[in-house]
């Protein structure tokens, strides 16, 4: 029997490991026991299956992998006593996670990597509003906790209200007598508005309306997101009409987010003409879009369900013949722009993200890729073709890495702007009264995914996953080493959102 498990190893898989608990949702969600969880991490700390998100519900704690790297794959448990055995120290990309469950829930993680606040800075009216039973609230609130830094080394703190054109974040920097950066923290929880605790209770339209509003930029990902977690928990699927303008949004949107990040690391490198171009033809994608579209930022253009609406579809088919046109035009322009030989002695070689980083601590999207990491999500979202993701990866992860592949990124949104009419359709099917779904889209700084349990079509519960919280992880990790004037610069290039990361 030892030799036969020696010999195949897949019986004691982390996925195998999952899949061996209480089915409760179909064949993606299951139910641990103690031992069964604490077998599970104990796994992960040799088998590569990707992690994703991590959340409670109010009884239970689950976290979301994906089998083979396309098949959602939940484990559940219900923590004893409150507490659970902690991921972070096998996954280092569920620490933020496991302490926005703690602020949210009162739920510890054991043995964590981290346990200080996220969201809760002292003031809320209960501690772990969330929970059943919220506990006091001490008064004065206590200042942030920080890790510990260097005796000789001189703090540089920003944010969260210095008046800055910046994300309400309080950035701390440990900096030595060359100026160079010796620690950096993210204190966050600044621009937390409750999601979590207002989409319960609200009906599939009104859910999908307030994800709209969640990070301005990634209006179109966060509605499609919750639109194919609530339809695959309830059953039905999109048409083509729907499928297809949901990938003509969402590429329109890549654009016009790719192009304000491109814009903001450009200033910040002195690079004024490459800004410049790019600001123009934002303005002009997003001109279009508030006049033929009916919002700048493609809000409520996403809508639940198997059909859509024939004028919404038409006007995004038109906006698509505008938005190609546009990146075509200025393509030339932006290439000479970034040619500029200053702007290649400021940005090589700064801020880099190894390939490994990127891994542990699940950064993905335009970031991710430009540090050798192969993981694009549009593969999985229906209406795309793997033959139009030809963007590829960067090896650098550097600051270079990240302007050159947003701007190859803006020639391949034209392409797929232009092939889109062939989108494939999505399988119709019943529907039931109840259900639970995962659905998720590439957006533009990653990937965004939404958990959704639906009861007599409201929403019971729900998480939300931005890619804001793996990406202020990767910039603690990327500053350090840092020069201090490289720092807006950095953190630019990354296009974090506060917002996404203080759900």
């Amino acid at each position: 029997m030892m030799v036969r498990a020696e010999a195949d190893p897949s019986p004691w898989s982390a996925a195998a490991l999952i899949r061996r608990g209480e089915a409760e949702a179909g064949a993606w969600r299951f139910r641990l026991d103690e031992e069964g969880w604490r077998d599970l991490a104990e796994a992960l700390r040799h088998d590569p299956l990707p992690f994703v998100t991590l959340w409670a519900d109010g009884r239970d704690v689950h976290a979301l992998f994906l089998d083979g790297g396309e098949r959602p794959l939940v484990a559940s448990i219900e923590p004893y006593g409150g507490r659970y055995l902690g991921l972070s120290p096998v996954r280092p990309a569920a620490a933020p996670f496991e302490r926005c469950v703690q602020d949210l829930w009162g739920f510890s993680a054991m043995d964590a990597r981290d346990s200080r606040p996220w969201l809760d800075q002292g003031v809320w009216t209960a501690t772990w509003p969330l929970s059943d039973r919220p506990g006091p609230v001490a008064w004065p609130p206590e200042p942030p906790d920080f890790r510990p830094v260097p005796a000789d080394s001189m703090i540089l703190g920003s944010g969260p209200a210095d008046g800055g054109h910046h994300a309400p974040g309080h950035l701390r920097l440990a900096l030595d007598g060359g100026g160079v950066v010796g620690q950096a923290e993210w204190r966050l929880g600044y621009a937390h508005r409750g999601v979590m605790a207002r989409l319960p209770g609200l009906d599939a339209d009104g859910a999908v309306r307030l994800a709209g509003r969640v990070v301005a930029g990634a209006s179109v990902a966060h509605q499609s997101a919750l639109c194919r977690a609530i339809e695959s928990a309830v059953g039905q699927g999109a048409d083509v009409a729907t499928t297809r303008s949901r990938v003509l949004l969402a590429e329109i949107e890549r654009a016009a987010t790719h192009l304000h990040d491109l814009s903001r690391v450009a200033r910040a490198a002195g690079a004024a003409a490459l800004a410049a171009e790019c600001e123009r033809v934002r303005e002009a994608i997003l001109e279009q879009c508030g006049r033929v579209g009916g919002h700048r930022l493609l809000m409520d253009r996403v809508s639940p369900g198997g059909a859509g609406d024939p004028a919404m579809d038409d006007a995004a088919a038109a906006m698509a013949v505008g938005v190609a046109d546009l990146l075509e035009a200025a393509r030339d322009r932006l290439v000479r722009c970034r040619a500029w030989p200053g702007l290649e002695m400021r940005i090589v070689g700064v801020g880099v993200l190894e390939l490994v980083a990127a891994r542990t601590l699940g950064v993905g999207g335009v970031v991710g890729r430009a540090s050798g990491r192969e993981e694009d999500l549009r593969r999985l979202v229906p209406g795309y073709r793997r033959e139009w993701l030809d963007s590829g990866v960067r090896r650098g992860g550097d600051v270079a890495a990240r302007i050159d592949l947003r701007l190859t990124e803006l020639g391949s949104v034209a392409r797929v702007l232009r092939a889109a009419e062939g989108s494939a359709p999505a399988v119709a099917r019943a529907l039931p009264g109840v259900g639970e779904g995962v659905g998720c889209a590439e957006g533009p700084r990653g990937a965004v995914w939404y958990w959704v349990r639906i009861v007599e079509g409201r929403v019971a519960a729900a998480h939300v996953c931005d890619p804001a919280l793996a990406l202020a992880s990767a910039l603690e990790h990327v500053l350090v080493g840092s020069r201090a004037e490289d720092v807006a610069m950095i953190v630019r290039s990354f296009g974090l959102s506060a917002a996404g990361a203080d759900l």
